[in-house]
This record gives C-alpha cells, structure tokens and sequence, in this order.
C-alpha cells in the first residue's frame, strides 16, 4: 500500500500543543487515514481502552489498526521546520515498521511532492548490555555503575567508539532521543544520531544509577508525561527515577 509522507509529515505535530496525530492502517493493507488533531488526554483514555461506544478510537474506523505519531520538542536555537521534518523521517520509519509487522507492506508514494531529498535513515545498532559503564562528568545526579571498555559500533558505517568518553567526545554524534521504560527505567536507552545517517543506541544504565532507583511516578498526577515522547529531551522536576535520566538526557544535549 502506497502512503503520502505529506499525511505522516501532517500527522507530526509539536509536543507543545498538546495534541497527537494518528494513522490508522486498514488490517488488510487496502487504504489508510489521517486522524489529526487528537487530544493527548482523549488519545491517553483510548490506549487505556476506554473505547467510545461505537468503537471508532476518536473519529476513525472500528476494527482498524493505529499507529501514534511521535510528536517533537523545540529546543532554543532550533527551527520548526527542521524539527518537525526529522520527527516526520523518524516517524516514516517506525510506521513502515509498525505495518510490517502486523502483515502490510508500506511505500511511500514516489509522486509526493514533499519527500524530502534525503536517504533512508538507518536503523539503529544497540551496544551489549552486559555490564554498565560510567561516563565521568555528565551529571552529578548519576552514581557510578561501574567502569569498563566497551565497543560500541555505529550500523550504518561500522564506526566504532571504544569507550562512551569517546562516543560522548565525538562531534559527529548527538543524542536526540531518550527511549524511556516507564515499567523499568534502567531498560531504557539514549539514541545518538551520526552524521553518517544512522544511529547508535546506548542503554541509560551504562552511564551509571539513579539514587531514586525504583520510584515512578509514571501515570500519576505528579507525571508530567514527558517520558512518552521520545523526542522530548527537556529537563522533569517529578521527584521520579526517570526524571534523573531525563536531565542526564539534557546535558548530554547541551555539551560543548
């Protein structure tokens, strides 16, 4: 099935404004829709299945299959333009993935005036996560976890980094993703973008503990939510395991 990357570009929207774009996909690969915009909170109650009563999750078709896009944070000095195509290409990629895997073939449709003129972004390598390693210096929030040489390779060209020092010291990689596990923050992982189009996955305990290990305030009113959105690297003051990884996320961001 041929799909637009105008309707997923259309579907990406800030996180900001407080609402969600969603595509629903026919079960047999026959047609798909746009639903756009989409409350955060109303979307939260339908994954909750809190279903409205014909069935249809907020204004689509019963019995279709949905896929959430990912919504994207501004940071200072960035362009709306930029963030949103990157959040667009990253999200082409997860909905091509998310279809293959319940049994449809995606392309996108070679007539869309909006592809952008960039290659197929490569699929991300995760480093071994046998043991944990700490990186010196990165935020005083993090214990450390142990120390170690690991060889971390990037996918798509087969760079190798030694140590996380070295990934950290290497102006070709930054981050621009925190994949949080609300259920188990030290499952989560920090992905790093390289210049040469593809990413390296480096999981959170491999820069060293949280010493709120094991307090969550996921899906509490103290939550802000922000975890649920990878692309969001901004700072959380929730007293929560996860918001000591969030601000390690920030700086790691923001390193000279």
């Amino acid at each position: 099935m041929r799909i637009k990357f105008s309707d997923i570009y259309r579907a990406t929207l800030p996180f900001h404004s407080g609402n969600e774009g969603w595509i629903g996909l026919e079960p047999h690969g026959l047609e798909y829709h746009v639903v756009v915009p989409v409350d955060v909170q109303i979307a939260k109650g339908v994954m909750a299945c809190n279903l409205p009563t014909d069935g249809t999750p907020f204004g689509g078709y019963s019995g279709w299959i949905y896929f959430r896009c990912l919504t994207y944070a501004m940071n200072e000095g960035d362009r709306e333009e930029d963030r949103r195509l990157a959040a667009a290409l990253q999200n082409r990629e997860a909905l091509i993935d998310f279809a293959s895997s319940r049994g449809i073939e995606l392309v996108i449709d070679p007539t869309d005036s909006l592809i952008p003129k960039v290659g197929k972004l490569g699929s991300g390598s995760v480093v071994r996560q046998d043991d944990e390693v700490q990186s010196p210096g990165v935020a005083s929030c993090i214990q450390s976890a142990g120390a170690g040489r690991r060889l971390i390779r990037c996918k798509g060209c087969q760079r190798t980094w030694e140590t996380i020092a070295k990934l950290l010291g290497d102006s070709a990689v930054r981050i621009y993703r925190y994949r949080a596990d609300i259920d188990d923050f030290r499952r989560g992982s920090y992905v790093f973008g390289h210049d040469c189009g593809s990413n390296v996955e480096v999981p959170v305990r491999w820069f060293g503990r949280s010493r709120l290990s094991g307090k969550s305030l996921a899906g509490s009113h103290a939550c802000p939510g922000l975890c649920y959105y990878e692309q969001s690297l901004s700072e959380c003051n929730a007293v929560c395991e996860g918001s000591v990884f969030r601000r390690l996320a920030n700086r790691l961001r923001t390193r000279a």
